[in-house]
């Protein structure tokens, strides 16, 4: 049974980024239409931010976000990582459907305390757009592998050096590899897509 599920989960992930590549390479980028799939949603979740304030799966509905999983004292993919988000952050924060979020896996030792910490060596200050989550190790496990697809089974710290980009329905539209520059650049463009479509949908709610 879970080795069907683990299965069918990275049936998922390899669809998702077969479409990204398989677009990247027989449509010019210029003049691309882009188009998102819906690849999954969000379960319900209740973790803590690095203010010690509760944030749950309700607080994704405020907009889109782009997420990664990663912990603070990680010696190899994570600063990298942080990094480019960073860039990415910068970039769109004053746009205001979009957000940040990222999620620890050793949440053990990641404290709210450590995380402010941590958001501060990276000059992330009371900035109410980038959240950093810490909660109960199950369920940020529970999070990772069967909310977002992304990580290990049995090792919560095996984690992704993905980015996900999730809409304000909680919906996965999308995962990109960090490592990849090619893909980052695609990860732009679809951020520019999908805040035109959250914008559309707020106008069409408010006519």
């Amino acid at each position: 049974m879970f080795n069907k599920l683990r299965l069918l989960l990275g049936l998922v992930l390899l669809l998702g980024c077969t479409y990204t590549i398989a677009r990247r390479i027989f449509l010019p980028v210029d003049n691309e239409t882009v188009t998102l799939p819906i690849l999954s949603s969000i379960p319900p979740f209740e973790l803590v931010d690095q203010q010690a304030q509760p944030f749950t799966s309700a607080n994704l509905k405020e907009g889109i976000w782009l997420v990664d999983f990663f912990f603070t004292t990680c010696p190899s993919i994570c600063p990298m990582m942080t990094q480019k988000m960073l860039k990415i952050h910068r970039r769109y924060r004053k746009r205001v459907p979009f957000h940040t979020l990222s999620i620890t896996v050793n949440p053990a030792y990641d404290s709210p305390a450590r995380l402010k910490e941590y958001a501060e060596s990276y000059r992330i200050e009371n900035d109410d757009k980038w959240y950093f989550l810490t909660g109960e190790e199950k369920k940020i496990h529970r999070l990772a592998w069967e909310g977002f697809k992304v990580g290990s089974k049995t090792e919560l710290a095996d984690h992704s050096s993905y980015f996900i980009l999730v809409d304000d329905q909680l919906q996965i539209r999308g995962y990109y590899d960090s490592n990849d520059q090619h893909v980052m650049k695609q990860l732009n463009r679809e951020i520019e897509f999908l805040l035109a479509e959250v914008s559309k949908t707020e106008t069409d709610k408010g006519s």
